[in-house]
């Protein structure tokens, strides 16, 4: 039978931000001002696929992509928009892993051309979802803006979308391109991250600098909190001006002149902004003037930059020498800083040592006439305060500890959507003294409370870091102690990669006193996102979850997430037991692609089906499958498929057989139970039982030797695991001690094993062979979009599991950081609040800030991690790189004591980062490989100390 001729589709059309003339508002081209209807004249529309930026592929389709090889801030450039505070915002956020991609709702590109993007308002002080086509503005044929065809604003690196996106997003958000000319990093970071952000401002009006005298070096820093202003706010004029300068936004801001604890001196921002960029957060800076075209010695007026690094350094003959790494937004061909320690300054030469403490190497535009810049450089800090004005810090960490008034947590949330009674409950039915009792009648007994109410009460505690949504560095399987719902499975599954959960809390990672969150959810069935906010009360029997979900530790993540599910179908009833399909938890949970794979018993073989979901409907689907054989696989290339999917980063779950071939006195397992997949690998052993290699990939094993075929699943309710050959408890494991060994294998109770943990019972995991795997399993749910339209999902290219492994390598190191960084802070916590609340007034201690500022960044995390290295031949790194690309879980970090002695890793693989009351602490972190030599903690302290409050 012919097929129909199919018409490309001309992409979805945003009907709330059209692709015309009003979405640009007015556009200056060579001195000339263009408004209104007049804009067409110069400006056209085009969709990403159709611009001339992209390049083509060589058979020459487009080859857009949302992302590539992950986001840097080299991918921003800035066009003729004078949006410098946003693109500078942008380049912060790119410096931290994760960061760019968590604003996109929709992950990757997609050619109906619909992207949703989530973005903060802080009126509602929630996220909000932008809804945005792929229609990016253009210059017409001899418009005179530049090349026609080219975007007129943010301009794209290589073939990676993810600026213009976001840029047409913020224009949205505020009404159109023009009104993003011009505005505050401070906003911009705001609404990008939702963190709390607050400015330093230095200038003569303001308190003690009127009478300071002209000269910079007298002056103070003065502090100011964001205003409570609408999104258009930073529209908003001066008194006096004709237009909206980028930077004079001291209106705009909660000053308090009279306050002599909101003024800093210089050395004091200067360790504070070393110390921030240490643990995280992100720092901009603008420059003094009110022309954006207008420069000195190289630095733009009226620009906003971002700020990198803070370093201080000691050279021979110079002494001590603080050091600012900035970044203009214009990117490659932006001005630069000339002056010293520039690109182009002599005095790098004449210092090598101060070179080689901050890892600086002439850039090419300085060795090649021809190159043009980077928009990166260096410039010493008495430099930064004379061309500098504004300072603005971006806090995911190190906050916690401002006073719950100043962070504006006064009342506490109650989500009018998802009421605290019967209604948010469903048909839940609930036996109490052998009464069945439902509706209306469940208000008497179940209750709902608090998750400070519900933990125990000295793991919160008003005034210290007590509950918290994750611990450890992050999110793990260990967390989860709960029912064997299918929702639990599929969380399991996702906690199993680091970061997944920590993405979908929009709100931040810390736990609110206002009880207000939001997490992002997928539709099954349409695929769309859902960021809708939910409080922290629970449902509640004899004060503990009517889910059977517990808290373990003060990590209370779980139960949040399980609420956002329960919200998202309506009721708590359809995610109890077993009112969740795995299949559908995981599609819910990450917007994926997902498919099952269901054993034919009158096939021999394994049958893959095609899901669909229903509305709200979380305990049914719908499958079908190919009639021929096209849909049917043998067990082999299952476990191939398992292997290389779960290395490509997929989620995977397993169900026991419901009949009699489960007997679980004998197997441990329970019947048509599912599990999380967890890991599954190739181990070769030579003929006395030595490993060979651990892969994702069947290898030949040796004359006399075989390949063994190892799986490992978690049951989510901790009580049924496997007891045969490899169980925790088989013999196996001491015959083949190399495998333990490759595959990091712990017996439950042995130290730094899983063991019964916090909640006194077992961890769940287990392993076993695939041989009796599929005895006892008979449907295989997998969930991501590396298997859509791939007919043989244990084919991948070796390039796309390299840069999987990779990448699960980096996240897993930033994982073990987090973790120390964690500990550290948590040490020094109630000395830093002691110290923000009872700052006084003190003499200058500039150089004892300075040294200690030395400590911190010279102990400070490796934030740009190195790749791993490749495997050697050696039996125990082969394995355990092997283990890393195919997506092992790690055991949970243990936190170290406060007053441990780091290790420095080799390669620069990390060190613990943390802040002494007002000065700093140097840190160590536990990167592989770490040098023999271990320094000690150093804690750099001076009575009096202000710069806490700043940190």
């Amino acid at each position: 039978m012919p097929f129909a001729l199919l018409v490309p589709a001309a992409g979805w059309r945003d009907s709330d931000f059209k692709a015309e003339e009003q979405s640009v508002l007015e556009i200056e081209v060579k001195g000339r001002l263009y408004q209104g209807r007049d804009v067409a004249r110069v400006v056209d529309w085009r969709r990403l696929k159709d611009l001339p930026s992209f390049a083509r592929a060589t058979d020459g389709k487009t080859n857009v992509r949302l992302f590539e090889d992950g986001v840097h801030y080299q991918d921003i450039n800035q066009g003729s928009l004078g949006n410098c505070w946003l693109l500078s915002s942008l380049a912060c956020l790119a410096t931290r892993s994760g960061a760019i991609e968590r604003l996109f709702l929709t992950p990757e590109y997609n050619e109906d051309g619909r992207y949703q993007l989530r973005l903060w308002d802080k009126g509602s002080r929630q996220f909000k979802e932008v809804v945005i086509d792929d229609y990016i503005p253009v210059w017409r044929q001899n418009g005179g803006g530049g090349t026609a065809g080219q975007p007129c604003f943010a301009r794209p690196s290589g073939n990676e979308a993810w600026v213009l996106l976001l840029e047409k997003a913020m224009a949205k958000h505020v009404g159109n391109y023009h009104y993003l000319n011009g505005g505050m990093a401070s906003w911009a970071l705001e609404t990008l991250t939702g963190h709390y952000t607050c400015v330093f401002l230095l200038e003569r009006r303001y308190g003690p600098n009127r009478d300071a005298g002209p000269d910079q070096a007298n002056w103070k820093w003065i502090r100011g909190e964001l205003a409570q202003a609408s999104k258009h706010a930073d529209r908003i004029a001066p008194v006096g001006e004709s237009r909206p300068s980028p930077l004079n936004r001291a209106a705009l801001y909660m000053l308090d002149e009279k306050d002599p604890a909101k003024f800093y001196a210089h050395e004091e921002l200067f360790m504070a902004i070393s110390y921030h960029l240490a643990i995280g957060n992100l720092v901009a800076a603008a420059t003094v003037g009110t022309d954006d075209d207008e420069e000195v010695n190289g630095v733009v007026r009226a620009h906003a930059y971002t700020v990198l690094k803070a370093q201080p350094v000691e050279s021979n003959g110079r002494g001590q020498v603080l050091l600012v790494q900035l970044r203009n937004p214009h990117g490659e061909g932006g001005i630069e800083w000339s002056g010293d320690w520039s690109d182009k300054s002599t005095l790098w030469a004449k210092h090598r040592e101060v070179a080689e403490a901050v890892g600086y190497s002439p850039p090419v535009s300085v060795t090649s006439a021809a190159a043009r810049s980077d928009g990166l450089f260096w410039m010493e800090w008495k430099d930064f305060m004379q061309h500098f004005k504004e300072v603005t810090f971006c806090c995911a960490n190190g906050f916690d500890y401002v006073e719950d008034e100043a962070a504006g947590w006064v009342e506490v949330f109650n989500d009018p959507g998802f009421p605290h009674d019967y209604r948010s409950l469903g048909d839940y039915k609930f036996i109490y003294n052998n009464n069945p009792m439902t509706g209306q009648q469940l208000d008497e007994i179940i209750k709902w409370m608090r998750l400070k109410d519900i933990a125990a009460p000295e793991q919160f505690r008003k005034g210290t870091r007590g509950l918290k949504l994750f611990t450890g560095g992050g999110t793990h399987p260990d967390d989860i102690d709960g029912s064997s719902s299918g929702l639990m499975v599929a969380v399991a599954c996702l906690a199993n990669k680091p970061g997944a959960i920590e993405e979908m809390f929009l709100a931040g990672k810390v736990y609110r006193p206002d009880g207000s969150y939001q997490v992002r959810l997928y539709d099954p069935k349409s695929g769309g996102a859902t960021i809708s906010p939910i409080d922290d009360w629970i449902p509640c029997f004899n004060g503990n979850s009517i889910t059977k979900t517990k808290i373990l530790g003060n990590e209370v993540w779980v139960l949040l997430l399980e609420k956002a599910v329960a919200r998202m179908v309506s009721s708590y009833s359809k995610v109890a037991m077993w009112g969740v399909q795995v299949c559908w938890a995981l599609a819910a949970l990450t917007g994926q692609y997902s498919t099952m794979l269901l054993w034919a018993e009158d096939k021999q073989k394994w049958r893959r089906l095609e899901l669909q979901y229903i509305e709200k409907e979380p305990g049914k689907y719908r499958a079908e499958y190919a009639a021929d054989d096209v849909s049917l696989y043998v067990s082999d290339d299952v476990f191939k498929a398992i292997t290389t999917q779960l290395a490509l980063g997929c989620l995977m779950a397993a169900e026991t057989d419901k009949g009699e071939a489960v007997d679980t006195e004998a197997t441990g397992l329970a019947r048509a139970r599912s599990y999380s997949v967890m890991d599954a690998r190739f181990v070769a052993i030579n003929g006395t039982g030595g490993v060979v290699s651990v892969s994702y990939a069947a290898t030949v094993p040796p004359a006399g030797g075989r390949n063994l075929r190892l799986i490992k699943l978690r049951d989510p309710a901790r009580t049924n695991e496997w007891k045969g050959d490899w169980s925790d408890a088989s013999p196996q494991w001491d015959t083949y001690a190399g495998v333990a060994e490759a595959l990091e294998f712990r017996r439950e109770g042995a130290a730094g094993g899983g063991g019964a943990g916090t909640s006194g019972r077992r961890d769940g995991s287990f392993w076993m062979t695939f041989e009796d795997f599929l005895r006892h399993f008979r449907n295989v749910t997998m969930c991501g979009n590396s298997l859509k339209g791939n007919q043989k999902p244990w084919v991948a290219k070796p390039e796309d599991i390299d840069r999987a492994g990779r990448r699960l390598w980096e996240l897993r190191k930033q994982q073990e950081l987090r973790a120390e960084q964690e500990a550290l802070e948590d040490s020094l916590h109630a000395e830093l609040r002691k110290k923000a609340v009872e700052r006084a007034n003190a003499p200058s201690v500039g150089h004892v800030f300075a040294q200690a500022a030395i400590m911190a960044s010279a102990n400070a995390p490796k934030r740009e991690l190195p790749p791993p290295p490749p495997p050697p031949p050696a039996v125990a790194a082969g394995a355990a790189a092997a283990a890393a690309a195919a997506g092992a879980p790690a055991a949970k970090p243990a936190a170290p004591a406060a007053a441990a002695q780091p290790q420095n890793g080799d390669g620069g693989d990390g060190a613990g980062a943390a802040a002494a009351a007002g000065a700093a602490a140097a840190g160590g972190a536990a990167a592989a490989g770490a040098a023999a030599s271990k320094p000690p903690v150093v804690v750099v302290e001076y009575k009096g100390c202000k710069a806490c409050a700043i940190m």
